[in-house]
């Protein structure tokens, strides 16, 4: 069978179909290894992302793939594995390297050039290694995929910009300061939009609070980026002051109202105020005041559309690198296969070589035997030495089968 996977991702199911069979990424080490007794296969990898689940596997026996996951996911107790035969992909051979360099560059992400997917596939590949996964195939298709992964981002525009509403919020908010630092910034609420703005933020060096309804979240996070904690209710002590807000909070009506701002003196640079929320957070009023940008999720939508196309236009472009890839993972293979074919013949041919000799071996006087022994010896070896050309014709090309 060769080189294969198998597995789902967000193109063949959603998330409720996904959800009974997600393997926690900090189990994948322990499931390639169990996966592999399961299989018998020589190489396994076990991928989880959040957005895929994916079996790797080598063999140079002819199996069938699926059935070896549905029995691995009965073991785990998953119910209604027969979903699994609806929901999966199956490829095989150089269809597999493409598939991988393409989910390492991060074309096969749900955003377009995802640097995410490619740490995790880092870390899934080496949780791998720990159990003895993988061995020489599956070493050599994960480098060459962190390869291309990291030659289609620096190659191409495709990792370039932001990749999520936050980091667009970001960049977009950046762009407006022209260069200039806050003095302090105030961001509100405590999930994962605000996590990564805080993180994103941590590079501007500024003051930074961070308000929610729940003091004790609002600690936890701030202790990781070195942010002021303080109780929603208590944002109007710190408005007067900041210069740009961002607010991710799930309200159903504005947190932030004009009358927050009414003794917010005059500044030098316009506040910013960046909604983030859904229904919308700040009051919108407060784009019409004075000294006030407003910036909501319709500005970040077309900002995100903007860095979409630009990286959507050099997809031919990272393409191109992954053929190039594959091409080369393509002509590794079949060197290695003609090693081992090489390997084959030399193994057989000795064995053939010795039997003869022990046929007529009462026939020879020592002397003589020794004198056989090194002259077949010889004649192996010559031979071998024209077997890479007879490999390399058109017609030996033909009797090698292609194994993946």
């Amino acid at each position: 069978m060769g080189l294969s996977v198998c597995g789902f991702n967000h193109k063949t199911a959603n998330l409720e179909e996904r959800e009974p069979f997600q393997i926690i990424r900090s189990e994948t080490g322990e499931a390639t290894q169990r996966y592999k007794e399961i299989s018998g296969c020589e190489e396994a990898v076990v991928i989880s992302t959040c957005n895929r689940v994916e079996f790797y596997q080598y063999t140079p026996e002819k199996s069938e793939h699926l059935p070896d996951i549905i029995r691995f996911y009965q073991e785990r107790g998953v119910s209604d594995t027969d979903k699994l035969r609806d929901i999966c992909y199956c490829r095989q051979k150089t269809t597999v390297a493409r598939h991988v360099f393409r989910v390492a560059a991060g074309l096969d992400s749900m955003v377009l050039g995802e640097d995410q997917v490619f740490h995790q596939l880092k870390d899934a590949y080496s949780a791998a290694c720990a159990v003895g996964g993988p061995e020489k195939i599956l070493h050599k298709v994960f480098h060459m995929a962190f390869q291309a992964g990291k030659r289609v981002r620096s190659e191409t525009n495709i990792g370039a910009g932001p990749r999520s509403v936050s980091g667009a919020a970001l960049e977009m908010l950046k762009s407006r300061l022209e260069g200039h630092v806050p003095s302090s910034v105030l961001v509100c609420g405590v999930n994962e939009m605000t996590e990564i703005i805080l993180n994103g933020l941590t590079r501007w060096e500024t003051p930074v609070y961070l308000a929610n309804r729940t003091p004790d979240k609002a600690e936890k996070l701030a202790a990781s980026f070195k942010a002021k904690p303080l109780p929603l209710d208590n944002i109007g002590d710190v408005l007067p002051e900041v210069e740009v807000v961002f607010s991710a909070i799930s309200s159903p009506d504005p947190i932030l109202l004009p009358e927050h701002f009414k003794d917010r003196t005059a500044k030098s640079h316009p506040l910013f105020l960046v909604d983030l929320g859904i229904p919308r957070n700040i009051s919108p009023e407060l784009g019409e005041a004075p000294g006030t940008v407003l910036l909501d999720l319709e500005d970040i939508k077309r900002y995100l559309e903007h860095s979409e196309s630009v990286r959507a236009a050099d997809i031919p472009l990272a393409e191109e690198i992954i053929e190039e890839q594959v091409s080369e993972y393509s002509t590794w293979r079949a060197k290695l296969r003609q090693q081992d074919k090489m390997l084959s013949v030399h193994r057989d041919l000795n064995k053939l070589r010795k039997a003869e000799l022990d046929r007529f071996k009462e026939g020879f006087h020592l002397s003589e035997y020794r004198a056989l022994d090194a002259f077949s010896q010889a004649l192996v070896k010559n031979f071998m030495r024209l077997l890479p050309d007879v490999l390399e014709s058109d017609e030996g090309r033909k009797g090698i089968k292609d194994e993946g």
